[in-house]
């Protein structure tokens, strides 16, 4: 089920309209729209958080393994680094979406993919800092 999907099901569950539950969280019914038919998800984790407690489930029903590594990439590298793994999320996504691996071992590959990401960044903050002044925000 994808993250559209549970917030509409858990939306209707509790007999909320688009515009109720946006007023519940403090974003308009058009947000909430794009969030159901999965234009693109929150892009913070406290717009997560308030979205599971308006829905009355847990924040993990919502977030997926890839929404919780663009997240991360976001607050710790600004826009850059969510864009930049938003990018690697959709790259990887593509090069799965024939292949012959068990969904474990894909979930081990992305998640050493993802490691390998952070470290590079690690790497580019350490060793090039002027490019994360002011950039990132």
């Amino acid at each position: 089920m994808t993250f559209g999907e549970k917030v509409k099901k858990a939306r209707k569950e509790l007999g909320l309209t688009q515009t109720q539950l946006g007023e519940k969280i403090g974003v308009s019914r058009r947000t909430i729209t794009s969030y159901e038919a999965d234009a693109f998800p929150p892009r913070t984790r406290e717009l997560y958080c308030k979205l599971a407690k308006a829905l009355d489930v847990n924040v993990n029903y919502l977030l997926t393994q890839e929404n919780e590594f663009i997240l991360g990439a976001g607050e710790q590298y600004g826009y850059r680094g969510r864009k930049g793994a938003q990018a690697l999320a959709g790259e990887l996504t593509g090069l799965f979406s024939g292949g012959d691996l068990a969904e474990e071992d894909m979930d081990e590959l992305m998640l050493a993919i993802q490691k390998a990401y952070v470290i590079a960044k690690e790497n580019n903050r350490k060793y090039a800092p002027e490019k994360y002044k002011k950039k990132d925000g």
